[in-house]
């Protein structure tokens, strides 16, 4: 490697790491165990991902996806065992099962399935998470469907959201209208500069809002090293009856994992005209998520605008996806009590934007504008989209991926008077 490689990497893993900080922390708040255990995911699955992924170019880290999924898993541990210690490690259980299944997966050499899953189910799953997302924080911000509502004025947490969203969705306008060169507007993060900007202003008015709770943090290595051992499962956890609990959990977040990873690397693939090992991948990322279950963080996978982000600033070598993981890891030893200052309404802000990047917009605007609603072919298409969405969001989603799938298979095959495809490329969704 020489000296301008190296330059290129640092400077494509800085940048990105920006939007990977902004994105664990909210995905750690969302997930139930804070804003620590979304950036350690944010750190360490990178890091171990890019060192031994089947990916050459990569981001690893949080997504949306597995965010929705580990807070229910959260939720359901805390439902199950009051005892924090307990609940903490059973959530490790489920996270170590979920490494370990992947592992399995790749070693079973299970990858290339992942060829078999329609893009119209796909795009329908995308958009239930988003419709999840979206329900899960203003379910936060007005306190319903079971959810204690954010302390403070609702009035100045909604306008807190709202203007967050606005700023990140005006802000890439906003410097390209002033002309900055385009190579250095992605030193512009619209999540991270929504963030400084509304912190700053919320202290400085001393408004009486909620923030952002940090939950575990890095004292000293002792005190962490003491944490994760407390949180490890023991012979209390240990147990048939927990391992049978914990098992629907594990399955559910590795088949998520599996498709988030892998629906990833197809994008990477295109643009880089490389080919995932798909089943190496599959092992680095059960290896990663089953490192940051132990360090009480949240799971993860290959992270679309991420890693896209990633190789449009020039990356070149495994090198850039370390040293994302390895900057996210600096901020949260030296800074992370800063996040404390954060208004809980700004991360809000920030996943409603995540969901937004998830759900699909170009399949659905080509049917209106392209006068689909005549195509048999293209309805069949969008049902399934619709199906999809709809039992994600309702019932379940693995339920959804895998009943689609069948339903796609069988109508296609079924179908005498019309030869049904699957939606092309070009609508696909990047998932993050």
């Amino acid at each position: 490697m020489n000296n301008q490689t190296f330059i290129k990497d640092l400077l494509a893993g800085l940048t990105v790491s920006f939007a990977a900080l902004s994105l664990g922390a909210a995905f750690g708040t969302m997930s139930g165990r804070g804003a620590f255990a979304g950036m350690i995911g944010a750190a360490v699955i990178p890091i171990i991902t890019s060192l031994i992924g089947g990916t050459r170019l990569q981001a690893s880290g949080p997504t949306a996806p597995m965010t929705a999924v580990i807070a229910v898993v959260v939720a359901n541990a805390y439902e199950l065992f009051p005892d924090k210690a307990l609940a903490e490690q059973f959530i490790t259980l489920i996270l170590l099962m979920l490494g370990a299944l992947m592992v399995l997966s790749g070693l079973l050499r299970l990858g290339k399935f992942i060829l078999y899953v329609p893009n119209a189910v796909v795009l329908g799953f995308m958009n239930g998470i988003a419709v999840l997302i979206w329900y899960d924080q203003i379910a936060k911000i007005f306190g319903f469907g079971g959810k204690t509502i954010m302390e403070g004025s609702l009035a100045i947490n909604v306008l807190i959201a709202v203007g967050v969203v606005i700023f990140i969705f005006t802000l890439p306008l906003f410097i390209r209208k002033i002309g900055v060169p385009e190579k250095y507007r992605s030193f512009f993060s619209a999540v991270l500069l929504s963030v400084i900007v509304t912190t700053l202003l919320s202290n400085l008015l001393k408004l009486p809002i909620e923030k952002v709770k940090l939950g575990n943090s890095i004292n000293s290595i002792s005190e962490f090293v003491t944490l994760i051992g407390n949180y490890f499962p023991d012979s209390r956890i240990l147990t048939t009856e927990n391992l049978v609990k914990a098992l629907p959990f594990a399955v559910q977040l590795m088949i998520l994992g599996y498709l988030d990873s892998l629906l990833t690397a197809l994008v990477i693939d295109r643009m880089t005209k490389e080919t995932t090992n798909q089943n190496k991948e599959l092992v680095a990322q059960g290896i990663a998520n089953g490192v940051v279950g132990i360090m009480q963080g949240i799971p993860g996978a290959q992270a679309t605008i991420r890693s896209v982000l990633l190789i449009k600033e020039d990356a070149q070598t495994r090198l850039a996806g370390v040293l994302l993981g390895v900057f996210v890891l600096i901020f949260l030893i030296f800074f992370s009590d800063w996040v404390a200052l954060i208004p809980a309404a700004v991360f809000s802000g920030v996943l409603f934007k995540a969901g937004w990047d998830v759900s699909d917009r170009e399949f659905t605007q080509a049917y209106f504008k392209r006068g689909w609603v005549r195509s048999f072919n293209r309805n069949f298409q969008l049902f399934i989209i619709l199906y999809t969405t709809a039992v994600t969001v309702l019932i379940d989603l693995n339920i959804a991926v895998i009943s689609a799938t069948i339903m796609f298979y069988l109508v296609t095959k079924l179908s005498k008077s019309y030869q049904l495809i699957d939606v092309e490329h070009e609508f696909e969704d990047e998932i993050d």
